[in-house]
């Protein structure tokens, strides 16, 4: 039974269904919808490692709570993602109106015909960095002189992050639709310096200006 539209399917394996055909039809289309194509790489990155926790988990002779704690963490990263990818799509025009029901997503709007601004803005950027190679990035902006916590979801969907561990390596990118986000690393990368840089998406996952540009030294 097709689940009700607008919501994200609540059993695991209707879920990754679900996810598979958007990712499928945004891979496909993705030149001609203009979409940006680090959206897509992450979206395949993170659907790939859902599908895989989810199939180990699945396995009775390969399941245990690490598997179950790795689906876990795994589905709610795609989730996070999504509830932003698919307000892009929902935004982005070129995107046709019976590939938004193809994709059993919500129907448009009238507002999302409008135009959306693009942040001209920088967040703020911080991180506390933890005990387990783990690192959570915080953004703020300034209301008034002083840095607030409080998202404006009428301008901003999010913000859009870049990372990397050291300057030789390749710069990674995520989206969060909150103020926050937990970035967890291996053993064999404490001591690593990790470089970091947030901007403001719309609705569309237009970026504005970049922050400055933050180092950690994981733990």
């Amino acid at each position: 039974m097709p689940h009700q539209r607008g919501y994200m399917p609540k059993k695991d394996s209707d879920f990754i269904a679900w996810a598979s055909t958007i990712y499928n039809d945004c891979a496909q289309s993705a030149t001609q919808w203009q979409i940006n194509p680090n959206s897509i790489q992450l979206f395949e990155s993170l659907l790939n490692e859902a599908k895989n926790a989810f199939e180990h988990n699945s396995n009775k002779e390969l399941k245990n709570k690490a598997t179950v704690v790795l689906k876990n963490a795994t589905f709610v990263a795609l989730k996070h993602f999504l509830s932003a990818f698919v307000n892009t799509l929902e935004g982005n025009l070129n995107v046709p109106d019976e590939a938004i029901t193809a994709m059993s997503l919500r129907p448009r709007h009238p507002h999302a015909r409008q135009p959306l601004p693009v942040p001209n803005d920088a967040p703020m950027l911080t991180a506390v960095v933890g005990q387990h190679h783990d690192v959570t990035v915080y953004v703020r902006s300034l209301l008034h002189g002083h840095p607030t916590e409080q998202l404006n979801n009428r301008k901003y969907a999010g913000f859009l992050l870049k990372y990397k561990l050291d300057p030789n390596e390749q710069w990674q990118f995520l989206v969060s639709t909150k103020l926050h986000h937990n970035l967890l690393f291996n053993n064999e990368d404490k001591g690593k310096n990790l470089h970091l840089q947030a901007a403001w998406v719309n609705p569309r996952m237009q970026n504005g200006p970049w922050s400055e540009e933050l180092e950690e030294l994981v733990n």
